[in-house]
């Protein structure tokens, strides 16, 4: 049962390489900045992770985790850095995660 588990993770994980890239816009102070995807994943750079503003992160196939302190999700987006740090965090989360681990 848990090859399936496992098959289940990969195929969500190369998925994501062929997914849409998240938007970029140009915030206020001209800063290029990731748009986040609220309602599903949102992929940049190879990534994908599910954000919710509320303060939690998701790699797939990970378990989810806190967002790290001095980054501020709220107004929908992140610095490509910020993204970088999230990524970060949600892959050091470990474990097999799903959408069960909430």
């Amino acid at each position: 049962m848990k090859k399936w588990a496992y098959f289940g993770v990969a195929v969500l994980v190369s998925a994501c390489g062929t997914a849409p890239q998240a938007p970029l816009v140009t915030d206020a102070d001209g800063q290029t900045v990731i748009q986040i995807n609220t309602s599903g994943l949102t992929c940049y750079n190879s990534g994908c992770l599910e954000i919710n503003p509320a303060g939690s992160v998701r790699a797939v196939g990970y378990k989810r985790t806190r967002i790290p302190s001095g980054i501020n999700v709220s107004d929908g987006t992140v610095t490509p850095e910020e993204f970088r740090r999230l990524r970060e965090a949600a892959m050091l989360a470990g474990g097999v995660g799903s959408g069960s681990d909430r």
